[in-house]
């Protein structure tokens, strides 16, 4: 008996289970997502190869515009020029001028052949560490050594006078002989009178040693003179200046230029 129940109830369970499969029916198959296919890419058209650029024609260089010449200066202004007539070759004949602004004017109106130490607006401190090193070595035998200071700086009048006298004294033992030549007056020049000139110009006469003083400041007060803004002057005043140097350099040196 017991082998015959179990028999039955495995027979009722494989009879159940059939049952439900031939209601459920087949497995359904299994969703399938449809992915859209994707459209081509449209390929880039190439770009194109930039033309070259022409290069451009080198412009043509400008010539230079011709530099006018300077309009020719009124001669009735210049004064008279009486250099005397010395050999350039010979070197007892030499001429050194140590100045400022002034010397400056004086050099451009005569322009000779001397040797000229001279720059604008400069005194004692630019003599001592530029104005008379930078032609020592033009200092020699039957030099004429012609110092135009001090308009400048009247006040350094001590440190010029205690200056010219040692290098006086040096130049002398080469055979050269040192002139001081005298402040020239003003005209109404905001920066000094005449009177202080006056004064620098006595204290330097009295003390210099072993050095020709030219007393230009007279000679212009006696004979006249006329100034370009108060302090320089025009080339005609510049002139007699020079003149007035080389006659006392003549009188000084007995003959120097021959």
């Amino acid at each position: 008996m017991t082998g015959v129940v179990a028999i039955c109830m495995f027979s009722n369970i494989t009879a159940a289970e059939i049952h439900a499969a031939e209601v459920a029916g087949p497995p359904r198959p299994a969703s399938l997502a449809v992915t859209a296919t994707p459209k081509p890419t449209t390929t880039p058209k190439p770009t194109e190869t930039p033309k070259p650029t022409a290069t451009p024609e080198p412009t043509a260089t400008p010539e230079p515009t011709a530099t006018p010449e300077a309009a020719d200066q009124d001669t009735s202004d210049q004064g008279t020029l009486s250099k005397p007539n010395h050999p350039d070759t010979i070197s007892a004949d030499k001429l050194v001028f140590i100045g400022d602004s002034r010397t400056e004017g004086l050099r451009d109106a005569v322009n000779d052949d001397s040797v000229w130490s001279c720059l604008s607006s400069m005194g004692y401190d630019w003599m001592v560490s530029t104005g008379v090193p930078q032609v020592e070595d033009q200092i020699e035998d039957n030099t004429a050594v012609i110092i135009l200071m001090g308009v400048n700086d009247l006040y350094q009048v001590n440190n010029y006078i205690s200056y010219i006298n040692s290098k006086a004294a040096e130049w002398s033992n080469r055979g050269a002989q040192t002139y001081f030549v005298s402040v020239g007056p003003v005209q109404n020049d905001p920066y000094c009178s005449n009177a202080e000139i006056e004064s620098f110009n006595a204290a330097m006469q009295a003390n210099l040693i072993g050095v020709t003083c030219i007393d230009i400041y007279s000679h212009l007060v006696s004979n006249g003179f006329s100034t370009v803004d108060g302090t320089h002057y025009p080339d005609s005043v510049s002139i007699d200046i020079y003149n007035y140097i080389l006659d006392h350099l003549e009188e000084q040196r007995s003959g120097i230029w021959g």
